[in-house]
């Protein structure tokens, strides 16, 4: 039986194939300045995807090389006459990791204004992806430290049912300057810089749109999450009764995952209520909910005026849906910009920074018929 491959030769590995890498800059190996894919270098190398991720995080880290977000890993200019001298970077900007639970909703936009941001202030960048898992996540940042990071910009899990307080102290024994992005503990004792979307106040505004129109009884659809549901709840409720409207009188539901039948169950009690619009979070949703009532023979927004939130895919409904559209660039521009100021100045006040979605109205929401 083969012995199982100990720590110390696992880290052999990747920094014996970082030495590959430089070698190949040197000799100009890849002349259209690109390096070939992590699957590619993986193949070819044979070694798995974790090890090429760990070796081109030590080029990043040296200046060498740099990752453009979707298109690939690129040679930076004037490096090949460098690149056999380890630890030499490109300049005196920092290194930042970037640890996001997904790369293909919601964060797309909140990554590019990271990538943009940094990239005018002269700062490298690496970034992993954890599918919302707590164990990826760790191993991404023991990664990223390994790799030279400087500063990291988290999106952490928040795990359900755990102490917010050992995360928040987990995150404080990283050893190195840290913001949080769409994601806080809601608590007193937190002193860790944050920028996050005020997402009770996206609700607030979808609420107070619904009444100018003369809604007066207005439904709650929500998908359930450990994220952001409870602050647009929040929202919803104190929108209600700000606008002098009862309570009892909003029909709402909420579920893990909604599927069309779902969406029916949940129009029958609007129309049981006499309610006359909703808001739904999110907007996948909300596009439920207008199919329901077009079946129905109902007419969005004649009979039934809808919000959807995250406006990520509101406008491909079969009724272009007004959205909370959270500001995602800003969010992500705020996050790179309050992470560099710290690296800068690590005595400077501790920033958190709450930012207001805007309400995008399409044809979804109208006047009481």
């Amino acid at each position: 039986m083969t012995a199982p491959e100990r720590p110390a030769a696992r880290g052999e590995k990747f920094r014996r194939l970082a030495e590959e890498l430089r070698r190949g800059v040197a000799e100009l190996r890849w002349p259209d300045g690109r390096l070939p894919t992590e699957q590619q270098l993986a193949k070819e190398q044979g070694v798995s995807l974790n090890t090429v991720r760990r070796a081109v995080d030590l080029l990043v880290a040296d200046g060498l090389v740099y990752r453009r977000q979707g298109s690939g890993t690129y040679i930076a200019e004037d490096t090949a006459e460098r690149a056999g001298t380890p630890g030499t970077a490109s300049g005196p900007g920092p290194v930042v990791g970037i640890c996001v639970p997904s790369m293909t909703y919601y964060y797309p936009r909140v990554i590019a204004a990271i990538e943009a941001e940094l990239t005018r202030g002269g700062a490298q960048m690496m970034i992993r992806s954890t599918g919302y898992d707590a164990g990826q996540e760790r191993s991404a940042i023991d990664g990223m430290l390994a790799a030279g990071a400087t500063g990291l910009l988290l999106v952490p899990e928040l795990e359900p049912g755990a102490d917010p307080m050992r995360q928040h102290d987990a995150i404080e024994s990283l050893g190195v300057p840290v913001v949080m992005v769409e994601r806080r503990f809601a608590t007193a004792a937190d002193h860790h810089e944050f920028v996050c979307s005020n997402h009770s106040a996206g609700a607030y505004v979808a609420v107070r749109h619904l009444v100018s129109l003369g809604h007066t009884r207005i439904g709650y659809l929500q998908r359930d999450s450990p994220y952001h549901a409870d602050a647009v709840a929040t929202g919803f409720r104190e929108a209600l009764v700000d606008s002098g409207l009862d309570l009892a009188d909003a029909p709402h539901a909420g579920r893990g995952r909604w599927d069309a039948p779902d969406a029916d169950v949940f129009l029958d009690e609007l129309l049981a209520a006499g309610a006359t619009a909703a808001v739904c979070f999110a907007d996948r949703e909300a596009a439920l909910l207008v199919s329901a009532a077009r079946r129905r023979g109902l007419s969005v927004p004649g009979d039934l005026s809808l919000v959807g939130y995250d406006d990520e895919v509101a406008e491909l409904s079969e009724v272009p849906l007004t959205a909370v559209s959270p500001a995602k660039a800003e969010v992500g521009r705020l996050a790179a910009r309050t992470l560099l100021r710290r690296i800068e100045d690590p005595t400077a006040p501790v920033v958190q920074q709450l930012v207001v979605p805007r309400l995008v109205v399409r044809d979804s929401t109208g006047p009481v018929g």
